[in-house]
This record gives structure tokens, sequence and C-alpha cells, in this order.
């Protein structure tokens, strides 16, 4: 074998490609001003300045109409996404990735992270914080609600089958 068999990729030094092959995927982030936006309906908040550190890289910028920041997160680390206003500070956010199967969408903690997942709001209780515990309380019925309503459907609070439907389909699990 020569070496150049062996030879995997090279970017000149200083292009826009430079040293970046081991780069992690991105991961969208949208800040938006109400959850799951339909199709068509940009809700995004636009104008946010941020920085997002993420194994010692600092990347910043501001979002656009749609609200989006990519956020590059190392596999089985995490990175900090922080809001700025005039240079300070405002809001710290920390994104890791669950590559876990989601539970079944039939089972409440499944309609649960798919509601999280859209942006809807169900409260911090369960094992992680993050509102996902199995339990049909007030606020995954008010988020269900909330969601039917933005999607079109029957709002009666009971995920069936065309809300579990729509829920996998809108959270892409």
């Amino acid at each position: 074998m020569s070496d150049a068999d062996s030879v995997v990729s090279r970017q000149r030094q200083g292009s826009a490609a430079f040293n970046t092959l081991n780069s992690p995927p991105a991961v969208p982030i949208f800040f938006q001003k109400s959850p799951d936006a339909p199709s068509g309906d940009v809700r995004g908040v636009r104008g946010l300045d941020f920085q997002v550190t993420s194994s010692g890289t600092i990347q910043t910028g501001t979002t656009g109409p749609d609200g989006r920041i990519d956020v590059r997160v190392p596999v089985g680390g995490s990175a900090t996404v922080e809001l700025l206003f005039n240079g300070r500070v405002v809001a710290t956010y920390t994104v890791t990735v669950d590559d876990g199967t989601p539970d079944a969408v039939t089972k409440v903690s499944g309609q649960q992270q798919r509601l999280r997942a859209l942006g809807y709001q169900i409260g911090h209780s369960g094992a992680d914080g993050d509102g996902v515990d199995d339990t049909m309380g007030a606020l995954t019925e008010s988020a269900i609600l909330d969601f039917q309503a933005d999607q079109g459907i029957l709002m009666d609070a009971v995920v069936g089958r065309v809300t579990q439907g729509r829920l996998t389909t809108r959270a892409g699990f």
C-alpha cells in the first residue's frame, strides 16, 4: 500500500472546510414564540444573540426568522447555549443528545416525550426534571389540548388514534 492509498481527505489550510472532518452533527434548536409551528407559520424569535460552547469551541451568532441555532454536540457530551442581551448572558441552556428509543406513543410517557420535543410545556416532574413522569396530570392535559388546537383536530384531551398519529409525525419519532 502506498501513501497515496492511505489518504482519506486533504483540505488546504485556510480553506473554509479545513480541519472539520471530526465535527459532530448539528442539532437544530428553535427559539419560538409558541410551540410546534405549523407549516408556513413562522413563530421563530428573530434577532437573539447567542453563543454556543462545546468542547472548547465557541460559536456566536444571531437567530434568523425561524429562531434556529445549529448546535454541535459531541457524542456522549454536551454543549452550552447562552442567549445574550447587550453582550451579557440572560439565559443558559445545556444541550445533550439522547439517542435512546422513545416510549410508545400509546403510553403517557411517550406522549410527554413527543410534546416536550415539540416545545409544549409539561412541567419539571419526573426523574430527569423534564416533565416526563408517565402521569396524566393537569400540565400534560393542557399540553395535549394546546397541541390538538394547533393541529386543528378535536380538542378533547384524549390521545386517540388521530392525536397519536399527529404527535408521531410532528415529533419525527
